[in-house]
């Protein structure tokens, strides 16, 4: 048993800067915080209030301010929909895997290759900004005591782990994580689960359709062979039945799931590494100099959110991890991935661009919603693909909103809804509301500061203790206010925001 604490450093600067998007110089705004820790609860809450993480820079978006407004989408994969364009994705890999491929249909278009464009802009030079400046307060990111009254509090995120190191001091102990973390490579099984209608409407129908056949004076035999062949044309195939097509061929395609940091992880982290800098040289167009591994480390390894293991969670546990694609031993790709409580989070994605003709970034949002319903079967909660960011005016982005069915969050009231109404309203005006009740506000933005979690020369309080303590003054009163309305009271009761 081991008690996990989130612990963030909030940065109150709000200036313009570079839209990645648009390119405008100065009109992208976003609020940010650093996490040195993160539980995988805290983390999953944030997300649900428009916070995405990037490393260990977390970043929200100013919605109503903003250049180019930012919303927070998810998939349903229980009800997932494959698309024909997605089908096709699919097909092409099949084909490639069995030597059938030919020049004729090794085209891919602008909206099958998926390239991190939700996460490739200032954020990440945000995160070189602040990484020393967390790097110096590293020493003091600890809890020696708790305030007696948060005793009770606290004791809730007291939960079943192994042991992890954090974040900002993972290169130099990664080691000690390296035999807890060993078994933890997840080969996910192409198991096939078929959905069925209701077993007395699908008779009525059969029934319905056979007297008709009867009435047109067909023969029982006739019949039975028009019914087999009409249930053949019109049977489809489930995502797990097309993803098992996919992965037999005269090439090997295999995806290892292996949490960051283990020993798996290591052995392979300096292919990792030059495939990260093969993909960000050449998709990019970043110098050498910043894609080396350092950078690597930083941006797609080093990560806060705490290890977590549930018996009724998944069996290779939450956190982040990386999805490994490998063709005949050669490493073509990664999916970074966070695994959370009710979903998988799609951190970034980077592939050989000499295999770009096979649409590798839209496989493999199809693959994590693949391996997402294989989770569920293990933990009912886990039912949900978060794809980062949506940009209605940003044309690359157009293929998340062709994952269905998906849901887009509402920036006014953190309240999911389905995209098709949203789409309609971010036609007229790129910022919207979505959701159209409007008696609901925001509940978790209503604050009370005096129940605010602060983490102060090592020991956590409550704010009202904090201000007694060192005498705030009304900035810093008005910093944490605006804190806690950003991360939702929930989260700022349970955080630990280090002062």
């Amino acid at each position: 048993m081991a008690k996990q604490y989130s612990i963030v450093e909030y940065y109150a600067e709000h200036e313009g800067y570079k839209c990645g998007y648009c390119k405008s110089p100065n009109t992208n705004f976003s609020h940010g915080m650093w996490a040195h820790s993160l539980t995988v609860q805290d983390y999953q809450s944030l997300m649900e209030r428009g916070w995405r993480r990037s490393g260990c820079y977390c970043y929200k978006p100013t919605m109503n301010q903003t250049c180019c407004p930012q919303y927070t989408i998810k998939c349903e994969v229980l009800d997932f929909r494959i698309s024909k364009s997605q089908k096709k994705i699919l097909k092409r890999m099949k084909k490639f895997l069995r030597n059938e491929l030919t020049n004729d249909n090794v085209g891919a278009t602008s909206e099958d290759q998926q390239d991190n464009i939700d996460i490739n802009n200032k954020e990440v030079s945000n995160y070189a900004k602040y990484l020393e400046k967390a790097e110096k307060n590293a020493s003091h990111i600890n809890v020696t005591s708790v305030d007696d009254e948060l005793s009770g509090r606290l004791s809730v995120n007291v939960v079943n782990s192994k042991p992890q190191t954090n974040s900002t001091s993972a290169s130099s102990s990664s080691q000690e994580q390296i035999n807890s973390d060993r078994k933890n490579s997840l080969h996910v099984r192409n198991e096939i689960t078929n959905v069925v209608p209701c077993k007395k409407a699908k008779l009525l129908r059969l029934e319905r359709k056979q007297n008709k056949l009867l009435a047109q004076g067909k023969l029982q035999s006739e019949i039975e062979s028009i019914m087999k062949e009409r249930k053949q044309q019109n049977y489809i195939k489930t995502l797990e039945e097309l993803f098992e097509e996919v992965c037999t061929g005269l090439k090997k395609l295999e995806m290892k799931l292996v949490r960051v940091m283990s020993d798996e992880f290591l052995s392979t982290f300096d292919e990792s590494a030059s495939l990260y800098k093969k993909y960000q040289m050449v998709i990019h167009n970043d110098p050498p100099e910043e894609c080396d591994q350092k950078s690597f480390f930083n941006f797609l390894v080093k990560s806060p959110l705490q290890q977590w293991t549930s018996n009724n969670g998944p069996p290779q546990g939450y956190g982040t991890f990386h999805e490994q694609y490998w063709l005949d031993n050669e490493l073509i790709a990664i999916g970074v991935i966070d695994i959370l409580p009710s979903c998988i989070s799609s951190v970034y994605f980077v592939y050989d661009p000499a295999y770009s003709q096979l649409s590798l970034g839209t496989f493999s949002s199809l693959r994590e919603v693949y391996l997402t319903r294989q989770l569920n079967k293990v933990a009912s909660d886990l039912k949900y693909y978060y794809m980062g960011f949506y940009i209605h005016t940003c044309p690359k982005m157009r293929y998340k909103a062709k994952m269905r069915p998906s849901k887009l969050l509402c920036p006014q009231t953190y309240m999911w809804c389905d995209i098709e109404p949203c789409l309609t309203k971010l036609d007229n005006q790129k910022y919207s509301r979505f959701n159209d009740d409007l008696n609901a506000i925001d509940e978790d933005g209503v604050i009370d500061i005096r129940e605010v979690l602060i983490l102060y020369k090592r020991i956590a309080m409550p704010y009202k203790k904090y201000k007694k303590t060192c005498q705030t003054t009304r900035e810093e009163k008005r910093k944490i206010e605006e804190y806690a309305s950003l991360v939702g009271m929930p989260c700022a009761r349970r955080m630990l925001l280090y002062r």
